[in-house]
């Protein structure tokens, strides 16, 4: 008997243990197993935990970035600029660093002052040296009288010298001149013609009545009664005369 020409219209339903053989009705059986719950399948237990790690994962990243979003402008902190240092030797005083960006403000009701230094203008100082005066040589006064004469005796205040008895300067003897009371007489030792002033002078170191041992080219300086400055540069001599050339000056 073929199996195909045999039905049975019996169903088997719910658990089936052991071999169940229907005597005739043997056809096609139909065994449906009861499903688990998906709780107990083991791939549940893997998408659940999947699930899981994934959420965790876009939480650690997320939370992040939007607790990045959220944080204050004013949290955010400024890149430092390099520090400026100032160099002791250029500027005098310590060492002082200032970091760009972090500049302190001002105490509060404190004002910033800019001194000016001026420097105090001195005068210039003037030094005045006054040389200390000098008082030129007496100025030589006017010659009253010059021209020569023969001793003999002369009175040589007049502005004519003529012989007056007493007020003379007059030869002694062959080498000497004498004169009357007033009269001051030095020879000059000096070279050269001595002036009035220089006349003046020597007679204040070494006048005396007499000038003595005259011999052609000496030189005679003189005072008259009046104060009258003479020189008498001696020419000649002889037994007669001492001849020379007289000058008297006012």
């Amino acid at each position: 008997m073929k199996h195909s020409d045999q039905s049975t219209d019996n169903a088997v339903d719910g658990d089936v243990q052991g071999t169940s053989i229907q005597a005739g009705s043997i056809g096609e059986v139909h065994v449906t197993a009861q499903r688990e719950p998906r709780w107990r399948r083991p791939s549940w237990f893997l998408g659940v935990a999947a699930a899981v790690v994934s959420a965790a994962v876009l939480a650690f990243v997320l939370v992040p970035d939007e607790q990045a979003q959220h944080t204050p402008a004013a949290a955010t902190t400024a890149t430092s600029a390099p520090a400026v240092t100032a160099s002791p030797a250029a500027s005098g005083a310590p060492a002082t660093t200032t970091t760009a960006g972090a500049a302190r403000p001002a105490p509060g009701g404190s004002v910033l002052r800019t001194t000016n230094a001026v420097p105090t203008a001195v005068a210039p100082t003037t030094t005045t040296t006054t040389a200390a005066a000098v008082a030129p040589p007496p100025a030589a006064t006017g010659v009253r009288y010059s021209g020569t004469l023969q001793f003999g005796s002369f009175h040589l205040d007049l502005a004519q010298p003529r012989d007056v008895p007493g007020t003379n300067l007059w030869r002694l003897t062959q080498h000497r001149l004498h004169g009357d009371d007033g009269y001051e007489l030095a020879e000059w030792l000096g070279d050269g013609a001595p002036g009035q002033a220089e006349c003046a002078a020597d007679l204040v170191k070494r006048a005396t009545k007499d000038a003595e041992n005259l011999v052609a080219g000496s030189r005679v300086c003189g005072r008259s009664p009046a104060g009258r400055i003479f020189r008498i540069d001696v020419v000649a001599i002889d037994s007669t005369a001492i001849t020379g050339d007289v000058t008297v000056w006012e």
